[in-house]
């Protein structure tokens, strides 16, 4: 099962689509951590439920943009987050 990933660049959130949106607001205490050359762990870093995960392991083929497309590569998607997780942006 494939899911949406991305970062909303008008509300600055992070959405998750996984058969419900939830979206997390800029500056939430979220982490990604990269597994390997293929997947992507997302938490919070202050939840008790799940042990703050948000999305498990999943190899970023399974994850597609806000249009549906998967992403064509890890970088791609690094590259599609980071304006979430660059607290610059």
């Amino acid at each position: 099962m494939s899911v949406k990933l991305y970062h909303d660049a008008t509300t600055k959130e992070l959405v998750l689509e996984d058969g419900q949106e939830k979206r997390y607001p800029a500056y939430s205490e979220i982490m990604r951590t990269y597994v390997g050359t293929d997947k992507l762990i997302v938490k919070a870093i202050c939840a008790y439920k799940n042990n703050g995960v948000i999305l498990a392991e999943t190899v970023y083929t399974d994850i597609e943009d806000s249009g549906g497309t998967p992403y064509a590569s890890m970088a791609a998607l690094k590259t599609a987050l980071d304006p979430y997780f660059d607290a610059t942006a």
